[in-house]
This record gives C-alpha cells, sequence and structure tokens, in this order.
C-alpha cells in the first residue's frame, strides 16, 4: 500500500471522528360515576343500600326490580347486569340479600372475571367474600376448560368440582377430555384429580385413581418422529413430570434406526435450604449398522454389508447452586462424558446439537463466592481429570479478591485491586507443567472533570510470582509491570422541535447526542518475557503496551409512548499503537457499528471491520430485520469475513390463514451460490395441538425429516430439533472471525 493511501485513510478517519462535533451548537369524554356510597344503583328505581366488606361498590342493572318491605331484599329480572369491582354477573333472574351480600341467580348466568370466566344454570354468589356454588357450569381458565354438575368456589384461591372434565379444547364436545370424579383446584399452585379417565372423542383410553397436575410449571409430553442421515428414521419422546413442588422429572426415550436405543433422565430439584440443581443423564450403546437401513443389512448373496460398530456412549451432568445468604453463593457442578471421539466431542455434536453449537460448559469445579464490605473473595476447585481431553487445566485451588472503585478516605482518589493465588497443573499424562502463582494487579485513580470533559487518570502495576517457570533451573521469580494512562470523554447534544408519523409510528421531537472518548494506556515491558513461563491463562502473556483508543458515539433519538428511543446509533473506533509496542506506530482495524430503527417493526444493523495497512475488510455484517406482528416476518443478513467465507441469510415466516403457516430458512454462498443450510417448515394448527412438519439439510450433515406436535395450551415446548432460526440482529454470523 502507497504511502499517501495509508496517510489518506488516517486522516478520513479523524475527519469522521470530529465530523459529529462540527454540526452541533451544543449544550375522552367525561362520563358520570355510576358508583356511589349507598352501594347498589338499581336502573330506573331507587338506590339499594349493600355495602360488601371486600368489594368497593356494586351496580345492579335490570328491566324490572322489586324490593321486599323493609329494604333488606331486590328481586331484579330481564338482563340482569350486576358489576362488582373487576367482575361482571350476567343473568335472568337474582335475588340480592342486603345483610350478607349474596345473590342467586338463575337462567343463562355468566361470570366474567380477570381469572376465568363461569358459564351456569344458576349461581349462588356471595360478592363479599368471592365464593359461591355453580350448577351445571363451565369455566374457562386459561388454558384450561373445566365442566361440572356442581362447582363449588371454597375461596378465592380454591375450587371444587364434582362430576365433570378438564381438557384444554374449548369445543362444546372436546376431542380429547379426562373425565374426573372430583377436582380440587388451588388457583397458580396445583390441581388434584380423583378417578380419571382419559377419553379420545367417545372412547376411554386410561384410567387412573389420582392425579395431581402442577400450575406453576406443567408438565410435557413430546413425540418427533423424523429422518436424518445419521440416524436413519427415528422417534424421540420427552416426558415431563412433576414428582412434587421441589422435583421435576425429565424421561427421555429414543429409537433410532442406524445407532439404537438411547434413554435419559433428567432431574431439577430444589431444596428448602440449600439451594437447587439440576441432573442430567444420556446413555446410548450405540450399534451403528453399515447400511442405511435395517432391512437392507445383506447384500443380494445373504452376506452383511458390513460390521456393525458398537460404542458406549453416555454423559451425566450436574449444577447445583446454592445461595447460602445475601452475600454468599456456592456452585458445584460435575460434567463427565464418556466417547470414543471425546476430543472432537462427537457425541455431543451428533446428538445433541444445540448443546454442541451453544458451546457446552464441560468444567467440573467448586465455586465459593462471598461479598465483603469491600470487595468480593472467591474459591475455585477444578477437577480436570473428569475429562482431561476436554478441560487440561487443574486450579487446586485458586482464591481470588476483587476490589472495584472504592475510595480511598476523604480524598477523591479510587483504589481498584485484584489479588489472586493459583495452584496450577496440566493434567496431560505428558505434560507435566505446574507452578504457584500470587498475582497482584492494582490501579489508583483520580476522576475529575475539568470543564465539559471527563477525565479519569490512573496508575497502577502488576506483579506476579511464580514457585515455576519453563526453566527448571529457574524457581521462585518475581515479574512486575508498570502501567498508567488516563480517560477522557464527554458528550454534547442538539434538540429539534420536529414530529412525523411513519407508518402508523409516531417520533415527538428528535435529540442529537455525539460522545468522543479517548483512553491512553501506557504498560511497560514485564521484567520477564512471557516465554520463560508456562501459559496457563492471560496473565502469563503479559506484554508491553503502548496505544491510544478512539472512539466516536453519535446517536439520533426520540420519543414514542413517553419512552427514548435510539432512532440511529453509529459507533466508529479503532486503536493507534504508539512508540514502544508491537508492531510499531500504526492504526488497528477500523471498527464500525451502525443501527437504525425508523419503525419499531423494522430493524437494520451494520458491522465493519477493515484492515487499512493491508486493505481489506477482515468482516462485514449486515442485517435487516421486518416483524409485523404475528402474521409474517422476514430476515435477510449479509456476512463476509476475510479468508473465511461470504455468506447470504435469508428467513421468512408467513401465516397463510389460521390453520396453516410456513418457515423457510437458507444460508448459501455467494461465490458460487451453493447452498449450505436450508430448512422447511410446515406448520398446521390441530386445534388443541400444532403440528410441524420439518424438512432440514446441511451440507456434509445430510438431510433430515422430523414431525413435531406440541400442545398449544404448552407454548414452551420445544419445537424441533435443529431451532434455526434469524437469530437477529446477527443473522448472517455462521463463521468464526479471522483473528489479526
Amino acid at each position: 500500500m502507497h504511502k499517501k493511501y495509508k496517510i489518506i485513510s488516517s486522516c478520513f478517519f479523524y475527519l469522521l471522528f470530529l465530523g459529529g462535533l462540527l454540526i452541533l451548537p451544543y449544550p375522552a369524554q367525561a362520563t358520570s360515576n355510576p358508583y356511589n356510597e349507598t352501594g347498589f344503583d338499581i336502573k330506573h328505581t331507587k338506590m339499594f343500600n349493600v355495602k360488601p366488606d371486600k368489594v368497593n361498590s356494586v351496580q345492579l342493572e335490570a328491566d324490572q326490580v322489586q324490593f321486599s318491605k323493609d329494604n333488606a331484599k331486590a328481586i331484579a329480572s330481564g338482563n340482569v347486569v350486576v358489576t362488582a369491582d373487576k367482575s361482571i354477573l350476567y343473568a335472568d333472574k337474582i335475588e340480592l340479600e342486603k345483610a350478607i351480600g349474596e345473590g342467586v341467580a338463575n337462567g343463562h348466568v355468566y361470570i366474567d372475571s380477570n381469572q376465568m370466566q363461569i358459564d351456569a344454570d344458576s349461581v349462588k354468589y356471595n360478592f363479599s367474600k368471592g365464593t359461591g356454588v355453580f350448577k351445571n357450569a363451565r369455566v374457562f381458565n386459561s388454558p384450561f376448560q373445566i365442566k361440572g354438575e356442581q362447582i363449588n368456589k371454597v375461596s378465592e384461591d380454591h375450587m371444587i368440582m364434582e362430576h365433570g372434565f378438564l381438557t384444554t379444547c374449548d369445543f362444546d364436545e372436546p376431542h380429547y377430555r379426562m373425565s374426573i370424579r372430583q377436582l380440587d383446584i388451588y388457583q397458580g399452585d396445583k390441581a388434584i384429580a380423583r378417578g380419571v379417565t382419559l377419553f379420545l372423542g367417545k372412547m376411554p383410553i386410561m384410567h387412573v385413581s389420582k392425579y395431581v397436575q402442577n400450575l406453576k410449571d406443567r408438565p410435557i409430553f413430546v413425540v418427533t418422529p423424523g429422518y436424518k442421515k445419521d440416524f436413519g428414521a427415528f422417534l424421540l419422546t420427552e416426558l415431563r413430570l412433576q414428582l412434587s413442588d421441589q422435583v421435576k422429572l425429565i424421561v427421555h426415550g429414543d429409537l433410532r434406526e442406524r445407532t439404537g436405543i438411547g434413554e435419559g433422565v433428567d432431574v431439577k430439584y430444589t431444596t428448602p435450604d440449600f439451594g437447587a440443581g439440576v441432573l442430567r443423564t444420556y446413555y446410548a450403546n450405540e450399534n451403528a449398522i453399515a447400511s442405511k437401513h435395517l432391512w437392507d443389512m445383506r447384500d443380494s448373496t445373504g452376506m452383511k454389508k458390513g460390521p456393525t460398530i458398537t460404542h458406549e456412549l453416555y454423559k451425566i451432568e450436574w449444577r447445583h447452586k446454592w445461595q447460602i445468604d445475601r452475600n454468599t453463593s456456592a456452585v458445584w457442578q460435575y460434567y463427565k462424558v464418556h466417547d470414543w471421539d471425546l476430543a472432537n466431542m462427537g457425541f455431543i455434536k451428533r446428538y445433541f446439537q444445540r448443546d454442541f453449537r451453544r458451546g457446552p460448559d464441560v468444567n467440573t469445579y467448586f465455586l465459593f463466592t462471598r461479598s465483603l464490605p469491600s470487595g468480593v473473595i472467591s474459591y475455585r476447585i477444578d477437577a480436570s481429570r473428569v475429562n482431561p481431553a476436554l478441560q487440561s487445566i487443574d486450579r487446586f485451588p485458586e482464591i481470588r479478591y476483587d476490589l472495584s472503585g472504592q475510595k480511598l478516605g476523604s480524598t477523591n482518589f479510587y483504589l481498584k485491586t485484584t489479588d489472586m493465588f493459583s495452584n496450577f497443573q496440566n493434567s496431560q499424562p505428558d505434560n507435566h507443567m505446574k507452578t504457584m502463582r500470587v498475582d497482584t494487579n492494582n490501579e489508583i485513580s483520580y476522576p475529575i472533570r475539568i470543564g465539559f470533559v471527563e477525565t479519569r487518570p490512573f496508575v497502577g502495576g502488576e506483579h506476579t510470582y511464580y514457585s515455576r517457570t519453563n526453566n527448571v533451573n529457574e524457581r521462585s521469580v518475581v515479574r512486575g509491570q508498570f502501567k498508567t494512562g488516563i480517560d477522557l470523554t464527554t458528550h454534547f447534544y442538539r434538540i429539534w422541535n420536529y414530529h412525523s408519523k411513519l407508518f402508523g409510528v409516531e417520533n415527538n421531537g428528535l435529540r442529537h447526542v455525539v460522545t468522543p472518548s479517548v483512553s491512553y494506556l501506557y504498560a511497560h515491558r514485564p521484567t520477564i518475557n512471557a516465554s520463560h513461563f508456562n501459559q496457563f491463562d492471560s496473565i502469563d502473556a503479559l506484554a508491553q503496551a503502548h496505544s491510544v483508543h478512539l472512539s466516536l458515539e453519535n446517536k439520533l433519538q426520540t420519543k414514542r409512548n413517553n419512552q427514548s428511543v435510539d432512532l440511529i446509533r453509529w459507533i466508529l473506533e479503532t486503536d493507534y499503537s504508539l512508540l514502544g509496542s508491537e508492531p510499531g506506530r500504526s492504526f488497528g482495524p477500523y471498527l464500525s457499528t451502525l443501527e437504525f430503527n425508523p419503525i419499531d417493526w423494522l430493524t437494520f444493523r451494520t458491522e465493519e471491520s477493515y484492515n487499512h495497512q493491508e486493505e481489506y475488510w477482515n468482516y462485514i455484517n449486515f442485517d435487516a430485520y421486518i416483524h409485523k406482528s404475528d402474521k409474517w416476518s422476514f430476515g435477510i443478513g449479509k456476512r463476509f469475513a476475510h479468508h473465511v467465507d461470504d455468506q447470504f441469510t435469508t428467513d421468512l415466516m408467513y401465516k397463510i390463514n389460521p390453520k396453516w403457516k410456513f418457515k423457510i430458512y437458507d444460508r448459501f454462498l455467494v461465490s458460487n451460490g451453493t447452498i449450505k443450510e436450508e430448512e422447511y417448515i410446515l406448520t398446521r394448527d390441530l386445534h388443541e395441538w400444532e403440528m410441524d412438519l420439518d424438512y432440514h439439510q446441511e451440507r456434509g450433515n445430510g438431510i433430515a425429516f422430523l414431525v413435531a406436535f406440541r400442545l398449544k395450551a404448552f407454548p414452551n415446548m420445544i419445537s424441533g430439533l435443529f431451532s434455526n432460526s434469524f437469530h437477529q440482529p446477527k443473522a448472517g454470523s455462521q463463521s468464526t472471525l479471522p483473528t489479526n
């Protein structure tokens, strides 16, 4: 690259950095209240004075109202409407008792409240206590429908139903139902059913004497048939059972045509005094056949097409967290995997794709943390020998103390320190790296405002003791490093009284905020070079640093529904290495991040990194996402990474009608148009259920078909095996960024 172009690119960055500073001078119709102190307001009649204890006011409206002689009872008929706080009762006829605030309603009785809706032939209801008896009643309490010969509302949270059924289908003749002799429902807690028979249509399927349903965390049953290249045809099942308020059990039973049976049990638990945790297990005695299908294992001569390869695979995960008190916590984690391809996590990659993509925490450790009046102290032990191929470093133990922003006396000086003792050992059989290390990293700062600029000068140093180095003749050495620097930042803004309406979205006012920041860091060359030490973590790799970080943030804000919204947010930043740093005086990559939200349902985002020295883009990432209610959504992403790939992704969801919707996801290379991954999902609404027909193909992993059923009443159910989606705002990010 010619020298003049380097100068031009550097000047261009500074112009952008300062450009934001040049444009700123800187620094309902009223209605009468139907409620009154008399309690009842009788339509076309005089007042009926009733004041229930727990109801602020009650209003009675009807075509005809009659009173007793002592004005203690009212009989209303014809289009009766009784309003009590947030509940409304409709009926053909009602008798109201003044003294006890109780009414008996008959004929097309319907009660509408926030918690539920009740339809009954007759009701005896106490407005003061919120209790009542309902004859031949049907209760709608999403997602459940309950019908019984008699329903007794014992209290606000307890209801008893006798001789009826429960279902999540809202049809008058439900597709399925649980016929129940007696049902006790404790609102938001649990339901206890006795004498239960499960019906599909009019056909009885199963009978149990007693069933307990936890209403806090409902059980889920999932059946997922499908086809995948590695497994052939498969059937995955999952059953979730709430054994008690403290224990939830998840049972997995899977059948794969080409590899056999897999099973597992997950247990989620809580204890009254010792925290909560989860235990996940899975076992598969994998018998990988050589043919594609079980019925095609022999050739025309009757000989087997190949040997069946057997592998024993299993994993055990246990994680427990105990919040001992408000300042103290402890975490235990055990992760054991048995796999013939453990180094590449083959078992996790093939059987648990979600975990593999997320990057599972495979460490086994104990961590104790305590918040002190000043700072936080922690104690950690790692046991790498559980999975030496995945976790190679033992910490036995590591003790750490962090103090952040501690003011020193009555001065304006602040102390930040991190002190750590670590006993390291590499558990690999052919690697005997080990050392005891004591590291202390201290920094004193003096934040102060000078004019309109907030400054924070600081000075500090890091000293590290090692009991061993790479050289067997070097023992008990101390390495030191001095560092200093300053952070400067300020902000300017300008406000315009601008109002507009775009696609039904209002923008009330505009505010432009510019925030320039400069950070200077000088870290002297360590007294001992990093090559003398075994590399356990970043502390061992300390090196000289001398740089300035430049950042400029521009924001254009408005107000929508009295909330501040960023219409545009643009951050431009880079590092400039000064004399004495590696590789010498130079700008680092220019980084830019731009977000644009013109309206609530439209988002644009771009990220770029430009290497001006070599004249190429490290990466360019562009995403656009449109989401218009639940009718349709569309996302598009463009991803370019130097020396890696250039990809394009799209994601489309469209609801054809109330019964059908589809989703299409594609990821392909721009250079030759090769599709790297595609997925097509067609979803059918089966009233109580939703059915997904899923076709998935990924280059190198073959084709998979699957069918998934889920109860609509339980929307938190897993919907598919692959879970491809437009992960806004980084839809195109499907490859690893190169390092510079």
